[in-house]
Protein backbone atom coordinates (compact mmCIF):
# COMPACT_ATOMS: atom_id res chain seq x y z
CA UNK A 1 0.00 0.00 0.00
CA UNK A 2 1.14 3.70 -0.58
CA UNK A 3 1.00 6.10 1.40
CA UNK A 4 1.86 10.26 1.10
CA UNK A 5 2.93 12.09 3.90
CA UNK A 6 4.43 15.77 4.55
CA UNK A 7 8.30 15.72 5.99
CA UNK A 8 11.42 17.49 7.15
CA UNK A 9 13.66 15.80 4.53
CA UNK A 10 17.08 17.30 3.19
CA UNK A 11 17.37 20.41 1.82
CA UNK A 12 17.77 20.34 -2.09
CA UNK A 13 19.41 23.66 -2.33
CA UNK A 14 22.04 22.95 0.41
CA UNK A 15 22.15 19.16 -0.02
CA UNK A 16 21.55 19.43 4.00
CA UNK A 17 24.69 21.40 4.88
CA UNK A 18 22.87 24.74 5.96
CA UNK A 19 25.45 26.68 4.16
CA UNK A 20 24.38 28.53 0.91
CA UNK A 21 26.27 27.98 -2.35
CA UNK A 22 30.01 27.92 -2.27
CA UNK A 23 30.05 28.82 1.60
CA UNK A 24 31.17 26.31 4.12
CA UNK A 25 31.08 25.40 7.86
CA UNK A 26 33.36 26.84 10.15
CA UNK A 27 35.05 25.26 13.26
CA UNK A 28 32.88 26.83 16.13
CA UNK A 29 35.71 29.09 17.66
CA UNK A 30 33.73 28.52 21.46
CA UNK A 31 34.22 24.88 21.88
CA UNK A 32 37.22 23.98 19.07
CA UNK A 33 34.97 21.40 17.24
CA UNK A 34 34.36 19.49 20.31
CA UNK A 35 30.87 20.57 20.55
CA UNK A 36 30.89 20.60 24.45
CA UNK A 37 32.71 23.24 27.11
CA UNK A 38 33.26 23.34 30.57
CA UNK A 39 31.44 25.47 32.77
CA UNK A 40 31.93 26.42 36.31
CA UNK A 41 28.60 25.38 38.44
CA UNK A 42 28.51 26.42 42.35
CA UNK A 43 27.05 24.14 45.05
CA UNK A 44 26.30 23.63 48.43
CA UNK A 45 30.81 21.73 48.36
CA UNK A 46 31.83 24.62 46.44
CA UNK A 47 32.78 25.15 42.76
CA UNK A 48 32.23 22.43 40.45
CA UNK A 49 33.21 22.13 37.15
CA UNK A 50 30.51 20.26 34.74
CA UNK A 51 30.55 19.82 30.77
CA UNK A 52 27.68 21.20 28.52
CA UNK A 53 26.69 21.47 25.36
CA UNK A 54 28.04 24.22 23.54
CA UNK A 55 25.95 26.94 23.33
CA UNK A 56 27.35 28.38 20.35
CA UNK A 57 27.48 25.48 17.76
CA UNK A 58 24.43 23.41 19.43
CA UNK A 59 27.01 20.31 20.03
CA UNK A 60 27.68 20.47 16.41
CA UNK A 61 31.00 22.03 16.41
CA UNK A 62 30.34 23.68 13.15
CA UNK A 63 29.05 26.98 12.17
CA UNK A 64 27.24 28.17 9.43
CA UNK A 65 29.37 31.33 8.89
CA UNK A 66 26.62 31.94 5.49
CA UNK A 67 23.24 29.99 5.87
CA UNK A 68 21.15 28.67 3.29
CA UNK A 69 18.57 31.12 2.01
CA UNK A 70 15.86 28.05 1.85
CA UNK A 71 15.90 26.25 4.86
CA UNK A 72 17.90 29.30 7.24
CA UNK A 73 20.48 26.77 8.04
CA UNK A 74 18.65 24.10 9.24
CA UNK A 75 19.57 21.86 6.06
CA UNK A 76 16.04 20.43 6.13
CA UNK A 77 12.76 21.55 4.30
CA UNK A 78 9.38 20.45 4.43
CA UNK A 79 8.41 18.40 1.89
CA UNK A 80 5.61 15.61 0.75
CA UNK A 81 6.97 12.26 -0.64
CA UNK A 82 5.07 8.77 -1.18
CA UNK A 83 6.14 5.48 1.04
CA UNK A 84 5.06 2.03 0.08
CA UNK A 85 4.39 0.04 3.40
CA UNK A 86 3.88 -4.13 2.99
CA UNK A 87 0.36 -4.68 5.66
CA UNK A 88 1.42 -8.69 6.65
CA UNK A 89 -2.42 -10.21 6.72
CA UNK A 90 -3.82 -10.52 10.46
CA UNK A 91 -2.50 -7.26 11.66
CA UNK A 92 -4.99 -5.74 13.99
CA UNK A 93 -5.58 -1.69 15.06
CA UNK A 94 -3.66 -0.36 17.14
CA UNK A 95 -0.60 -2.11 15.88
CA UNK A 96 2.69 -0.11 13.71
CA UNK A 97 4.59 -0.52 11.21
CA UNK A 98 7.87 0.92 11.86
CA UNK A 99 10.04 2.20 8.18
CA UNK A 100 13.83 2.64 9.31
CA UNK A 101 15.46 5.78 8.27
CA UNK A 102 11.88 6.65 6.22
CA UNK A 103 11.03 9.44 8.82
CA UNK A 104 12.42 12.98 9.51
CA UNK A 105 16.06 14.17 9.22
CA UNK A 106 17.94 15.25 11.27
CA UNK A 107 19.64 18.86 11.18
CA UNK A 108 22.60 19.78 8.83
CA UNK A 109 23.36 16.25 7.69
CA UNK A 110 21.88 14.59 10.77
CA UNK A 111 20.77 11.07 10.42
CA UNK A 112 16.65 10.46 9.64
CA UNK A 113 14.55 8.76 12.18
CA UNK A 114 11.99 5.68 11.08
CA UNK A 115 8.51 6.47 10.16
CA UNK A 116 5.90 4.51 12.43
CA UNK A 117 2.36 3.24 10.37
CA UNK A 118 -0.60 2.76 12.86
CA UNK A 119 -3.14 0.80 11.91
CA UNK A 120 -6.43 1.89 11.97
CA UNK A 121 -9.26 -0.80 10.92
CA UNK A 122 -12.20 0.65 8.68
CA UNK A 123 -15.91 -0.33 9.85
CA UNK A 124 -17.36 -3.07 7.55
CA UNK A 125 -21.07 -2.95 5.63
CA UNK A 126 -21.70 -6.46 7.34
CA UNK A 127 -18.18 -8.58 9.34
CA UNK A 128 -17.18 -7.98 12.43
CA UNK A 129 -14.19 -8.50 13.82
CA UNK A 130 -13.04 -10.15 16.69
CA UNK A 131 -9.83 -11.17 17.08
CA UNK A 132 -9.00 -13.40 14.13
CA UNK A 133 -12.41 -14.43 14.04
CA UNK A 134 -15.16 -12.77 11.81
CA UNK A 135 -18.95 -12.13 12.84
CA UNK A 136 -21.39 -12.38 10.43
CA UNK A 137 -25.23 -11.42 10.95
CA UNK A 138 -27.38 -13.50 8.39
CA UNK A 139 -30.78 -12.66 8.17
CA UNK A 140 -33.72 -15.70 8.05
CA UNK A 141 -37.24 -15.26 7.13
CA UNK A 142 -39.24 -17.73 10.05
CA UNK A 143 -39.88 -20.19 7.07
CA UNK A 144 -36.50 -20.92 6.92
CA UNK A 145 -35.75 -21.07 10.01
CA UNK A 146 -39.11 -23.55 11.02
CA UNK A 147 -38.27 -25.53 7.71
CA UNK A 148 -34.41 -25.34 7.37
CA UNK A 149 -32.51 -23.94 4.64
CA UNK A 150 -29.43 -23.68 2.45
CA UNK A 151 -28.51 -20.37 2.64
CA UNK A 152 -25.55 -18.54 0.82
CA UNK A 153 -23.69 -16.63 2.98
CA UNK A 154 -20.42 -14.03 2.09
CA UNK A 155 -17.31 -14.92 3.58
CA UNK A 156 -13.47 -12.98 3.03
CA UNK A 157 -12.64 -15.33 0.57
CA UNK A 158 -15.74 -15.53 -1.47
CA UNK A 159 -20.09 -17.13 -1.28
CA UNK A 160 -20.41 -20.43 0.69
CA UNK A 161 -23.15 -22.51 1.63
CA UNK A 162 -24.59 -22.81 4.67
CA UNK A 163 -26.80 -25.39 5.78
CA UNK A 164 -29.62 -23.88 8.06
CA UNK A 165 -30.87 -26.84 10.43
CA UNK A 166 -35.26 -27.20 10.82
CA UNK A 167 -36.06 -25.55 14.28
CA UNK A 168 -33.16 -22.96 14.35
CA UNK A 169 -33.58 -20.34 16.41
CA UNK A 170 -32.64 -16.60 16.63
CA UNK A 171 -29.25 -16.07 18.24
CA UNK A 172 -28.31 -19.52 16.96
CA UNK A 173 -24.41 -19.62 16.11
CA UNK A 174 -23.07 -21.52 13.27
CA UNK A 175 -19.26 -21.98 13.40
CA UNK A 176 -17.68 -21.73 9.74
CA UNK A 177 -13.61 -23.20 10.20
CA UNK A 178 -11.21 -21.93 8.64
CA UNK A 179 -13.26 -18.52 7.04
CA UNK A 180 -11.49 -16.11 9.65
CA UNK A 181 -8.55 -13.96 9.50
CA UNK A 182 -5.29 -15.44 9.19
CA UNK A 183 -2.72 -14.91 12.67
CA UNK A 184 -0.24 -12.36 11.93
CA UNK A 185 2.41 -14.18 13.52
CA UNK A 186 1.55 -17.36 11.13
CA UNK A 187 -0.48 -19.50 13.66
CA UNK A 188 -3.09 -20.80 11.17
CA UNK A 189 -6.83 -18.84 10.71
CA UNK A 190 -9.98 -17.66 13.02
CA UNK A 191 -13.23 -18.77 12.01
CA UNK A 192 -16.54 -17.12 10.44
CA UNK A 193 -19.13 -17.56 13.51
CA UNK A 194 -22.63 -17.09 11.58
CA UNK A 195 -25.42 -15.79 13.78
CA UNK A 196 -28.92 -15.92 12.89
CA UNK A 197 -31.26 -13.06 13.41
CA UNK A 198 -34.94 -13.79 12.50
CA UNK A 199 -36.72 -11.21 9.92
CA UNK A 200 -39.70 -10.16 10.11
CA UNK A 201 -41.20 -8.82 6.95
CA UNK A 202 -43.48 -5.75 6.35
CA UNK A 203 -45.99 -4.28 4.55
CA UNK A 204 -47.20 -8.05 3.76
CA UNK A 205 -49.47 -8.89 0.96
CA UNK A 206 -52.72 -9.57 1.59
CA UNK A 207 -51.95 -13.51 0.86
CA UNK A 208 -49.51 -13.39 3.53
CA UNK A 209 -51.22 -11.30 6.13
CA UNK A 210 -53.85 -14.34 5.41
CA UNK A 211 -51.15 -17.09 5.92
CA UNK A 212 -49.51 -15.67 8.94
CA UNK A 213 -53.11 -15.27 10.81
CA UNK A 214 -53.66 -19.44 9.82
CA UNK A 215 -50.00 -19.93 11.46
CA UNK A 216 -50.62 -17.37 14.50
CA UNK A 217 -53.54 -19.35 15.47
CA UNK A 218 -51.97 -23.28 15.09
CA UNK A 219 -49.08 -21.34 17.26
CA UNK A 220 -51.82 -20.46 19.91
CA UNK A 221 -52.75 -24.09 19.89
CA UNK A 222 -49.39 -25.60 20.10
CA UNK A 223 -48.37 -23.51 22.75
CA UNK A 224 -51.57 -24.06 24.79
CA UNK A 225 -50.89 -28.21 24.33
CA UNK A 226 -47.38 -27.49 25.40
CA UNK A 227 -48.24 -25.56 28.16
CA UNK A 228 -50.95 -27.98 29.26
CA UNK A 229 -47.87 -31.09 29.31
CA UNK A 230 -45.36 -28.91 31.05
CA UNK A 231 -48.16 -28.16 34.03
CA UNK A 232 -49.40 -31.65 33.92
CA UNK A 233 -45.09 -32.75 34.26
CA UNK A 234 -45.09 -30.26 37.39
CA UNK A 235 -48.24 -31.36 39.21
CA UNK A 236 -46.77 -35.20 38.59
CA UNK A 237 -43.80 -34.00 40.46
CA UNK A 238 -44.82 -32.74 43.53
CA UNK A 239 -47.74 -35.82 43.48
CA UNK A 240 -50.60 -33.51 42.79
Amino acid sequence: KNIALTRLQRCKSCDGTGAASGAGRKTCSTCGGQGQVQQMARTLFGPSMTVVTCPACEGEGHIVSDPCPECRGEGRERGQTTLTVRIPAGVQEGNYIPLHGQGEVGPRGGPAGDCLVFIEEKEHDYFIRDGNHVIYRLPLGFAQAALGAEVEVPTLSGKALLKIPAGTQSGRVFRMGGRGIPDVNGRGVGDQLVEVVLWTPEGLSRRERELFTGLAELEKERVAQEGESFFAKVCKAFGS
